[in-house]
């Protein structure tokens, strides 16, 4: 059995924002593409329901080609959230691209003195790397609002994103009783920060200051419509920068490929024979992703991951 959870490296401690309350104001944001606006009221009905109060950003709306509006504008957004006094939460409205073209304006200041719960995915991978490296900020990776949310989250999803908008994650096994699914390609024990998202976000980053040192994190990955070799070519290149060699475990998430094929069985032998000279502990078919069922999980966290039988738990 593989054991990476000693490790050399000094354990940093992240922001963990204080969990939401009923009542508490949510801030929506659309940091990356364009948002249709009956996905969103759909969005919000699902906040308020949950018993939140709700304030939407005032771009949300715009347009600009493939972007939610300018740059300044989508910024200008998310930063007047972050320092909003009585937000204590923001959820966002999607993903598409565009989180990248406002990382180096994002108010990291407002960040460190009153951490706020974050909640997002795919292209707000960006994001959340960034503020993890930069703030040492914990978000969430989960459903957003005018996606998966609007419509239409399976129970298992749902309870999983209220529950960590609104309970401590200390101690919680992310791993489902019922297992869901989950394959154990190659047995261990690793801990560590649990750090990732979307694979073609995660590469984007290399070799920009908004990219986290990885050495002795849990590596969790996802992807969606991108061909396999592009899937290769992107492991590949975690592979040639270090990565795979420095972290010390690894999940992968919802592989889907092109006309929704699953390419889970393929990413699975790639993940396994680049990391042949470092074997850490591997599971696959971790229900996160761009299909559901969608667990969220606490980006940033430190976590262990075990594999007889297979947990997740957050330290």
């Amino acid at each position: 059995m593989n054991n990476h959870e000693t490790s050399h490296v000094k354990r940093v401690r992240p922001r963990t924002p204080r969990h939401l309350q009923p009542g508490d104001l949510v801030g929506v944001v659309a940091p990356c593409g364009p948002v249709d606006t009956n996905h969103v009221n759909r969005g919000l009905e699902f906040l308020e329901r949950t018993g939140f109060r709700v304030l939407v950003g005032i771009h949300v709306s715009e347009r600009k080609g493939y972007l939610a509006g300018t740059d300044r504008q989508r910024c200008d957004d998310l930063n007047s959230m972050l320092t909003h006094p009585e937000v204590r939460g923001i959820v966002f409205a999607r993903g598409g691209y565009g989180a990248m073209r406002i990382l180096d304006s994002l108010d990291c200041r407002a960040i460190a003195s009153d951490p706020k719960v974050l909640v997002g995915m795919s292209d707000v991978t960006a994001l959340q790397l960034s503020l993890y490296t930069r703030c040492r900020l914990m978000t969430f990776s989960g459903p957003m609002i005018a996606g998966q949310v609007s419509t239409g989250l399976d129970p298992l999803s749902e309870q999983r994103l209220k529950q960590s908008l609104l309970e401590p994650i200390a101690g919680r096994n992310l791993v489902p009783e019922s297992g869901t699914g989950i394959l154990v390609l190659r047995h261990g024990r690793a801990a560590g920060a649990l750090l990732g998202g979307c694979l073609s976000l995660i590469t984007a980053l290399l070799g920009t200051r908004h990219c986290p040192d990885f050495t002795e994190s849990v590596l969790f990955l996802e992807e969606i419509h991108e061909s396999l070799y592009r899937i290769d070519r992107m492991l590949v290149q975690l592979k040639l920068a270090g990565i795979l060699d420095r972290v010390s475990g690894i999940i992968l998430g919802h592989f889907i490929g092109p006309r929704e094929v699953d390419q889970a069985s393929r990413v699975e032998r790639m993940v396994m024979n680049l990391t042949l000279d470092h074997p850490v502990p591997v599971i696959s078919r971790y229900p996160h992703g761009h299909t559901l069922p969608n667990l969220t999980l606490p980006h940033g966290a430190h976590v262990t991951l075990a594999t007889d039988p297979p947990s997740l738990i957050v330290a």
